[in-house]
């Protein structure tokens, strides 16, 4: 049997002629493939390799490239686009389909918490699927060929890539599999309609063909440079299940849509309302290109096609021009700073989105720093989603609206937004910030878990969930430039690390020695990427190095920890009551020699000097990199579990060989004193803006 792509090649070139392009331009039909966009002929051969050849890849489209189950190469690995190469080029960390579908997680069979974190982004539940920065939808709608993101996320190659258990197996182009009976019944059973594209079905019986769905910029709104659109006839469009982002004219208002596979848009497009009432005919459009954000006392336009590169006043027309602002704005597109852009002759730029403008910008680094505030941004009071970390989004007008962060809950019904002002300053933020705790409180009275463990080494095998406030210190080694593990700390926020003094009081010690790294088991090897960098480092003042009592300390983050399941805060005694059982049973959690998490159990006895005893069980010790781990007890009248204290040191002689001992001190953090210490501490390390 031929291959399918030379097989359905005629009734395949005949449906885009059709539908897009009218009559042959004079391609040759047995050797050659015409481009959608400008007609230009490449050799078959190179028609649906996976490697575009045509302006904006029609040559690739699903829409031309995927073939029944019965043409399928069963050597060959194909595409989500239908396109077929050698199975040996997957999951080679090399892209060979132009979709990228044979290297996805799903495909390269990679490990699928990280996907489902990836999937979840900010959002803050354990299901959740983030759509766009601020938008979410449940886990539940993934993949349900119900199309529930406003980006079409949900039911995208990225989410949806599903593997085939068989030789031959459909693909819809977003990845969904289908089953052999869908095909070619005249139903849509794939949101894309490959199913019943005419490449797939042209021998069908009583099949009826139609064309497949696309949608159009409207005359109001454009395709933004985020979008991955085709071309026909100098349309420019979308396919089915395709999203597009589209901004309005003259405007920096953007919304995400969906193309339907009835040709449709998945909801209306917001009205395009115009910012800029611009009524100066030369740099409205009327005279010359727009520049509605044009003012000759910020903004300066260089003429180049003039030799002496001379100064270009409005109106441009017919021209090529670079845009140049004042040293305290930014130019905005940035793609475009000092860059040429040509104004054609028909008085509009050959860049479409291209809206000109010196301004201030916010920055995203004030709306992110907030341990207990998580932002959500949009353009304008009402407009559609942007990314809080794209600093060249943050224009004046911006909106952020604040939600407490995962694992903090509200505390009041206000409003938590703030707004960028014409002068780049976030308006209310200071206060917002200085009022974190009035609005969001750490949830510290969630219990935690420690059934089902193991015996590993002295210790019961402790999983990261069940000691996520657990966290590893680093300190740079003069000799060996190197950061050794060195102690272990507390999450008591998520930027702040409480830990024994010692660990931070050596000689010369400084804030840029150190590093922390997230929960989990501790790798021998460190990896500076998962680390995090270290702002602050602070030692209780009634700490003796003599003596050794007191012995407490802090390390401030530069930056706050992503809050994960297994990368949680412990309580602090102070925060859920008085009723504290110190003559009772404890826990410490730690790693044992070989960077794996393991809790040891033991009986707490009354604290003296600022110092708590704690006497191991039979067959547990504690060692001499256990300095800093947490000592949990039961604290609160409903016998929940905090932090009381942090291990300091060997009682008595111990295992010198090893340094490890059953009998150890740890320092109490229950004197007011240290409390006020500590709660002081925290307050002064909000980090809010001036």
């Amino acid at each position: 049997m031929s291959p399918p792509l030379l097989r359905y090649k005629g009734v395949v070139l005949a449906l885009i002629f059709i539908s897009f392009s009218g009559h042959s331009k004079g391609c040759d039909e047995d050797e050659e493939f015409e481009c959608l966009e400008d007609g230009r002929c490449i050799p078959i051969e190179r028609f649906c390799d996976a490697k575009p050849d045509c302006l904006y890849a029609s040559d690739e489209s699903f829409t031309v490239c995927k073939a029944h189950l019965s043409d399928m190469m069963a050597d060959k690995y194909h595409c989500a686009t239908g396109a077929a190469i050698p199975a040996r080029l997957v999951c080679n960390n090399i892209a060979d389909c132009s979709d990228g579908s044979d290297e996805l997680p799903q495909v390269c069979e990679r490990d699928p918490g990280e996907l489902e974190e990836k999937f979840r982004g900010n959002c803050t539940g354990d299901t959740d699927l983030e759509c766009l920065p601020g938008e979410c939808v449940s886990h539940s709608a993934k993949c349900n060929n119900v199309i529930d993101c406003s980006n079409g996320r949900d039911e995208s190659l990225e989410i949806c890539m599903q593997t085939c258990e068989a030789d031959k197996c459909f693909q819809c182009a977003n990845g969904v599999l289908l089953d052999s009976k869908d095909l070619c019944d005249n139903k849509m059973d794939c949101l894309d309609g490959s199913d019943e594209l005419s490449n797939v079905c042209g021998n069908a019986v009583n099949w009826k063909e139609v064309p497949p769905a696309a949608c159009h910029e409207t005359v109001e709104h454009r395709f933004t440079n985020r979008t991955v659109f085709q071309k026909g006839n100098s349309l420019r469009f979308v396919y089915a299940n395709q999203a597009a982002e589209v901004q309005c004219w003259n405007s920096d208002r953007k919304s995400w849509n969906v193309c339907m596979n009835n040709g449709s848009w998945l909801h209306d497009f917001p009205p395009c309302i115009e910012k800029v009432v611009n009524r100066n005919p030369d740099t409205n459009g009327t005279n010359g290109c727009p520049i509605n954000w044009y003012n000759n006392e910020t903004m300066l336009i260089i003429n180049w096609d003039d030799d002496s590169e001379s100064i270009a006043l409005p109106p441009i027309q017919n021209a090529r021009v670079t845009f140049r602002c004042n040293e305290d704005l930014t130019f905005l597109p940035y793609e475009f700073k000092d860059k040429p852009i040509t104004c054609q002759a028909n008085k509009t730029w050959i860049e479409l989105d291209f809206h000109p403008r010196c301004t201030n910008l916010c920055s995203p680094q004030q709306i992110s720093e907030m341990y207990s505030l998580t932002p959500r941004c949009y353009n304008g009071d009402n407009g559609s989603p942007i990314n809080c970390q794209d600093k060249y989004s943050l224009v004046p007008n911006t909106q952020v609206k604040f939600e407490c962060a995962s694992g903090f809950i509200h505390q009041t019904s206000d409003t938590m937004s703030v707004k960028c002002t014409e002068d780049g300053e976030w308006k209310g933020l200071r206060d917002l910030c200085e009022n974190q705790e009035r609005h969001c409180n750490y949830e510290c009275n969630h219990r935690l878990n420690y059934s089902e463990v193991t015996m590993s080494k002295g210790g019961d095998a402790t999983d990261s969930l069940q000691a996520s406030w657990l966290v590893p210190i680093y300190k740079l080694n003069s000799t060996t430039t190197k950061h050794e593990f060195v102690c272990t700390g507390n999450l008591i926020r998520l930027d702040i690390v409480l830990t024994a003094a010692h660990c931070l009081n050596g000689r010369n010690s400084r804030p840029e020695d150190f590093l922390v790294g997230s929960s989990g088991n501790r790798s021998s090897s460190v990896d500076l990427k998962y680390l995090h960098r270290v702002r602050n480092i602070e030692v209780y003042g009634a700490y003796s190095e003599v003596s050794h009592i007191y012995d407490v300390g802090i390390v401030v983050l530069e930056k706050r920890m992503d809050f994960k399941q297994d990368q949680r805060i412990v309580c602090l005694p102070y925060n859920v009551g008085s009723h504290l059982d110190l003559k009772g049973d404890a826990m410490v959690s730690s790693w044992n020699s070989d960077g794996y998490l393991a809790t040891v159990y033991g009986r707490l006895s009354e604290p003296k000097n600022g110092d708590l005893k704690v006497v191991l069980h039979d067959g547990y010790t504690l060692c001499k990199g256990d300095s800093g781990s947490g000592v949990i007890t039961t604290c609160g009248l409903d016998n929940h579990k905090c932090l009381v204290a942090v291990v300091s040191r060997n009682v008595g002689s111990g295992d010198h060989g090893t340094f490890c001992s059953n009998n150890v001190t740890a320092a109490t953090l229950i004197s007011p004193h240290l409390q006020d210490y500590i709660q002081q501490l925290i307050r002064n390390n909000i980090n809010c803006p001036e």
